[in-house]
């Protein structure tokens, strides 16, 4: 018989139990799962359970999602994305073997459950994208209403207790490593905004940022548009806008807006030339960053490439194989310069060319083709590349998984895209999301 949710409507059948008649019923109990790992990857992203060190507690919740779909048979398996997973996990034990002492069954371990969810989609996807999406934009509208109250709040009150959980929250069932209290400049008693709930600030610009370029594609300018505007100077961060940057003019020139392209030049370079001004060359000295070793911008982008150059290139078995999982931290912590784990550095290193030509395929397959909407992956795989250490996040990999994979169209990329105006023509009733405009037909 089916389960029931104490105190609520909804229900929740048991695996292995047959599932109520009916679509309708059937696509609520897949988003209603759905939602409940982008609200804990959202809101309990600090929390952790003390596992190894700390394992993000989201985590958990997404593979008892998927866990719970593939159960109840919701979930269909690719075998072309199944075989590169398998050649990837082949590759990571075999480097481990030749790297015994360096090499982590425990990092191997959770690339295999975090990807393997990269190779299922869902049978029948209708509806979902656009309820996850508008599910994630109203929990993105709460973080930056918490942000902007946040952060003009420690001037009047002081900032004790409003940017980390550690007075309530014992250390051991926190994430470890994040910088959550990140002062506006050295030694100073005040704090860039993380929304409340986010790791660090920047994690909170990446996700503003995520939710302007879906509140733009989708519903054009909107009050929750501005919202996440005015809420993201204050984390002041560049890792969220870098995303935009590079996403919004792509989509200008694709639907051939040259005026909007030209308009958009002009306005960035007076925003520019204010900024230098003000600040007193703050844009030129982040710039300079990437050619000056221990700072963040070297650190994030250039960096990897060093230690690749140093540790793997030597050896063609190094080359092939890499060093094994789990390797790229410590060895960049024994590096003369910081350097951070931008995925393809740390899959380079740590499983070689032969782990990295088994990866890319099976990422771009799972996130890319027959997606819900191109532009969506667009946005995250930027993010994936420019966020910093996204190989084992815990937090982006539930946004791809959630918005790109699961929901993917069944059979070919040529299938129908889902937009938020509806699927392929007539809008899908009950989904809460804009007729058929200019927006939505621009997200197509």
């Amino acid at each position: 018989m089916a389960g029931v949710i104490p105190g609520g409507a909804a229900w929740l059948p048991l695996p292995g139990t047959a599932v109520p008649a009916g679509e309708e019923a059937e696509q609520l109990v897949v988003r209603r799962l759905l939602v409940a790992a982008l609200f804990a990857s959202i809101f309990l992203q600090r929390l952790a359970l003390p596992v190894s060190g700390g394992i993000a507690l989201n985590l958990f919740v997404t593979l008892a999602v998927v866990g719970y779909l593939g159960l109840c048979g919701f979930l269909r398996v690719d075998p072309v994305r199944a075989a590169l997973v398998l050649l990837l996990v082949a590759v990571g034990l075999a480097a481990t073997a030749l790297n015994d002492g360096r090499a982590s069954i425990g990092s191997l371990g959770l690339l295999i459950v975090m990807y393997a969810a990269f190779t299922v989609s869902l049978r029948d996807p209708s509806d979902v994208f656009e309820k996850c999406v508008e599910a994630f934009q109203r929990m993105v509208l709460v973080t930056a209403i918490c942000g902007t109250a946040q952060f003009f709040l420690q001037f009047a009150i002081g900032p004790d207790d409003l940017f980390t959980f550690g007075s309530f929250v014992p250390s051991q069932f926190l994430v470890p490593n994040f910088n959550t209290a990140n002062p506006l400049h050295w030694q100073s008693p005040y704090f860039k905004a993380n929304g409340f709930f986010f790791l660090e600030p920047s994690i909170y610009s990446q996700y503003l940022c995520l939710a302007i370029a879906a509140e733009f594609l989708f519903r054009g300018v909107t009050a929750r548009l501005a919202a996440y505007a005015f809420a993201l100077p204050f984390a002041f961060s560049g890792t969220g806008p870098l995303m935009l940057l590079i996403l919004l003019p792509v989509w200008l020139i694709a639907r051939r807006r040259y005026v909007a392209i030209i308009g958009g030049c002009f306005a960035l370079a007076a925003l520019v030339t204010l900024v230098e001004t003000l600040s007193g060359g703050y844009i030129a000295n982040r710039l300079s960053e990437f050619g000056s070793e221990n700072t963040s911008a070297h650190a994030r982008f250039i960096a990897g490439a060093y230690l690749i150059r140093e540790q793997v290139l030597a050896s063609w078995t190094d080359t092939l194989i890499g060093l094994g999982p789990g390797s790229y931290l410590p060895i960049a912590r024994t590096a003369l310069f910081e350097a951070h784990d931008p995925a393809w550095a740390k899959l380079l290193l740590e499983y070689g060319l032969i782990g990295s030509l088994a990866f890319w395929p099976m990422f771009f397959a799972a996130v890319v083709a027959g997606s819900p909407s191109g532009w969506v992956s667009l946005a995250l795989v930027i993010g994936y590349f420019t966020f910093g250490g996204m190989l084992l996040d815990a937090r982006l990999h539930v946004l791809i998984l959630v918005l790109c994979v699961l929901p993917k169209q069944p059979g070919s990329a040529a299938c129908p895209r889902i937009t938020m105006a509806g699927r392929a023509g007539p809008g899908i009733a009950g989904s809460g999301m804009r007729g058929p405009g200019r927006a939505a037909r621009a997200a197509r």
